[in-house]
């Protein structure tokens, strides 16, 4: 029999790109079903008509459908893809205005949106896992979701033994953006990486000969002569918030110039500006809400109507492309190198041995084995620390439900400037998170 993959949160936007390569790699995987779940049936039912569609457009032979029933969805599966958003990005955009409203960041993964999306998702997420452990124990969780380094937490925490990978496609993308940059295939490169998810640093790029390119970066980045990197992902080409990202990159690199930092890291570096350029009436939920969440829906309604999907503006999209690799990997046994979130145990020989970190790994059949990384500097380590510390608490508290807990890990947000603003933020998204967050007391 060929393999089953689930797509946990079918109704996701992201979901037309992930298909489309899974059609373009039906034969790598020996893909015989895929199954779109959601608890929510109407962005379910658009989502899985089109994809639907899809397949029988190219001739697919590969089985598809869609479900609002857990269990069903996930009997014989081989491999879940884990994207779930509960409260969806209307919920996103409250948070965001909330937090900007008091002075903090309130992007969804890095500052207390992040927060406030964690007590959104670790019940469900850990609802799903445990079902999972029941109905497929042998199926590899690939999870998608954020805020992925908290979430990576909470799996390790409550089903250490889960064949779960939290991955993460952004990493990626800037390495693929560095090799464009460099004008040398991507595949010719080798990244060393460190760090925890939205939060980690490059040490060295080297080539096939052995050099490390990363100090020619630096040299043109402090001469002044580079001041951002071009991402050219189609999905996000003439996107205002992506150029200032990969402007932010170079700026962070130049202030900072030992390591090359993952782009989030601009909400911890440049807290006080992101602020500032933020737009509390149209934050970057509200950016989705009115693109991608209209024109994905309308063009599956649109596919639907006409029954067919050979012209769809949907198809193209490259965000499926590392969860399908990492699969690829997975069923044929390539050991190929990918960036993905692990319990440390040693790995970065001066951090916490218990806590998930993102390296390197080479991924198999068994899973992920990481390439040791020895100890860091203490900069990076004391900014990890305090990190990390904060996503522990933070699932703690969605454990517990404890608002001391909630309170202690807010004030190691670094984005967080004192515990004044910290409560006054924590007690209006409790407010307009009830309905999804655990009760906190």
């Amino acid at each position: 029999m060929g393999n089953k993959i689930v797509i946990v949160g079918g109704g996701s936007t992201h979901t037309p790109g992930i298909v489309e390569v899974l059609r373009n790699r039906v034969e790598d995987l020996d893909l015989e079903e895929i199954v779109l779940y959601d608890n929510d049936e109407e962005r379910n039912y658009l989502i899985g008509e089109f994809t639907k569609i899809y397949y029988r457009d190219n001739n697919s032979s590969v089985k598809v459908s869609y479900t609002t029933d857990i269990r069903e969805a996930f009997k014989n599966a081989n491999f879940l893809y884990v994207q779930i958003r509960p409260g969806l990005n209307n919920q996103r955009e409250i948070d965001e205005k909330i937090c900007l409203k008091h002075g903090v960041v309130g992007q969804e993964t890095c500052g207390l949106g992040g927060f406030s999306f964690a007590l959104r998702v670790i019940p469900e997420i850990l609802k799903i896992v445990e079902v999972a452990q029941e109905v497929c124990p042998n199926a590899w969780i690939l999870n998608y979701t954020n805020p992925e380094a908290i979430i990576s937490e909470a799996i390790n925490k409550k089903f250490p033994n889960a064949k779960c990978l939290c991955i993460c496609d952004m990493p990626i993308s800037i390495e693929e953006t560095l090799a464009e940059y460099l004008d040398v295939p991507y595949k010719d490169l080798t990244f060393k990486y460190f760090g925890l998810n939205h939060f980690g640093w490059w040490t060295n790029i080297y080539n096939k000969q052995g050099k490390d390119l990363l100090p020619g970066i630096r040299e043109k980045v402090e001469s002044g002569e580079l001041k951002g990197l071009i991402q050219t992902n189609e999905e996000i080409i003439g996107d205002d918030y992506w150029t200032k990202t990969f402007q932010n990159v170079i700026k962070a690199f130049k202030m900072y110039p030992q390591y090359f930092p993952n782009c989030y890291l601009q909400y911890y570096y440049f807290a006080d500006e992101m602020v500032e350029s933020d737009n509390i009436e149209f934050t970057r939920g509200s950016y989705v809400l009115s693109t991608r969440e209209i024109t994905v829906f309308e063009e599956c309604k649109r596919v639907i109507e006409l029954g067919t999907a050979k012209d769809s503006k949907l198809l193209g999209g490259v965000h499926g492309n590392y969860i399908v690799d990492i699969t690829n990997a997975i069923i044929h046994d390539t050991k190929e190198r990918f960036i993905v979130n692990i319990k440390n145990n040693g790995v970065i020989s001066n951090f916490n041995k218990e806590a998930v970190v993102e390296v390197p790994c080479y991924i198999g059949v068994t899973g992920a084995e990481p390439v040791a990384i020895g100890d860091i500097p203490i900069f990076h380590k004391g900014m990890m620390e305090m990190q990390k510390a904060y996503e522990k608490l933070t699932v703690e508290t969605a454990l517990t439900g404890s608002y001391d807990t909630a309170m202690e890990a807010i004030l190691l947000n670094k984005t967080i400037p004192s515990y004044r603003v910290g409560k006054a933020v924590l007690d209006d998204l409790m407010e307009a998170n009830k309905e999804y967050w655990p009760v906190l007391k």
